[in-house]
């Protein structure tokens, strides 16, 4: 669409103008001249505390469409958390029939989330339980969108072509059905272990890791692969006053037969993963001095090869997450595409930490 590098440029120009404007009011918030060297001396060392809160490298946010979520989910940081996100999925009516007809592809819903980790210590290593489930239905944003886009005065990218409030993830390749979910229903999704190796400290460290993805989940209704997948995969920060660098790197291996269904629609097993962000905290106790941000570019590569080109090239997705000091165990945030169209409008997520 012609409208689509413009929309790209708007996100990046607001990344701009609202990370720095961020950064100076936290930063400002702790130099005020005249402050007593009493009061100075409790800043620093609330700096410094919560830098040791916050400075080791999360879980990063996956890329929620229902074509990547049969791949093991990404690498946990070993800490116990439940997340609770909403995703809203859709692809363009007229790009549902490709490849002269072979290639049939629909995807309209919205999916809320529940996934519960389960982290405890064994001497070096860490393990990691992690437990999905997602209740997918028509959802009730539809509209939501629709007025956005034309508040915006944007196109509406189909939407006013599909039928509100609609449930139909659908999949065929050459006549044969790969998944289909067109009944609202709460699906348990795969479930994945991880071994982790956690090294250095909280304020520059890293982990390497291991993850074995069981299959709990249906493979009929995107609910799992139908095997048994792998990952691989290590992290990365570091800390340098208020601000901390990370990054993660993974690569996952889908465990199917070449009579699993998905096999028809899959180049190849394999899915290389990265991610790469900054963060800020602050450390006062208002609004804008206690506030936090967290900005990270994520790339998901595509193993699919349906001739649909957002299904087949690879994703960028920003992510957005937020926090606070006086609710130091809670994040929020959001993930948008960032310029590639291959994953979900948006997602929503709510964090809590234990």
């Amino acid at each position: 669409m012609r409208n689509e590098p413009v929309l790209i440029l708007i996100n990046k120009i607001t990344a701009l103008i609202f990370c720095p404007l961020l950064i100076y009011s936290l930063l400002s918030a702790e130099e005020q001249p005249g402050m007593p060297k009493q009061h100075l001396n409790i800043a620093k060392t609330s700096t410094k505390s919560l830098l040791r809160l916050f400075s080791p490298q999360e879980t990063p946010r996956p890329n929620r469409h229902p074509l990547l979520s049969i791949f093991p989910d990404p690498l946990p940081d070993g800490r116990s958390t439940v997340t609770m996100e909403v995703a809203n999925q859709f692809l363009r009516p007229d790009f549902e029939f490709a490849d002269n007809g072979r290639t049939f592809a629909r995807f309209d819903g919205e999916d809320w989330g529940l996934t519960v980790d389960l982290a405890q210590e064994f001497g070096p290593l860490v393990f990691n339980l992690r437990l999905r489930g997602i209740w997918r239905s028509g959802g009730c944003a539809d509209q939501l969108f629709a007025s956005w886009h034309t508040l915006l005065g944007t196109p509406q990218g189909g939407r006013q072509y599909a039928p509100k409030f609609r449930l139909d993830y659908t999949l065929m390749r050459d006549g044969h059905l790969v998944a289909q979910l067109i009944n609202n229903r709460i699906c348990f999704m795969d479930t994945d272990l991880a071994v982790l190796c956690p090294f250095g400290n909280q304020e520059s460290g890293g982990r390497l890791g291991v993850s074995l993805q069981a299959p709990t989940g249906s493979r009929r209704d995107f609910s799992g692969s139908g095997g048994w997948d792998e990952l691989v995969g290590a992290a990365l920060w570091k800390s340098w006053g208020y601000f901390r660098f990370h990054t993660q790197l993974e690569y996952a291996f889908l465990g199917i037969s070449d009579i699993n269904p998905y096999s028809l629609v899959l180049e190849h097993r394999t899915q290389k993963r990265a991610w790469v962000g900054a963060a800020c905290q602050g450390c006062g106790h208002g609004f804008w001095s206690g506030l936090g941000l967290d900005i990270t570019i994520g790339y998901t590569e595509s193993p699919y090869s349906v001739s649909v080109p957002r299904i087949d090239r690879s994703g960028w997705q920003q992510h957005w997450t937020f926090s606070h000091m006086r609710f130091p165990k809670w994040k929020i945030g959001l993930s948008e595409e960032a310029g590639t169209y291959t994953s979900p409008d948006l997602t929503v997520f709510v964090i809590k930490k234990f």
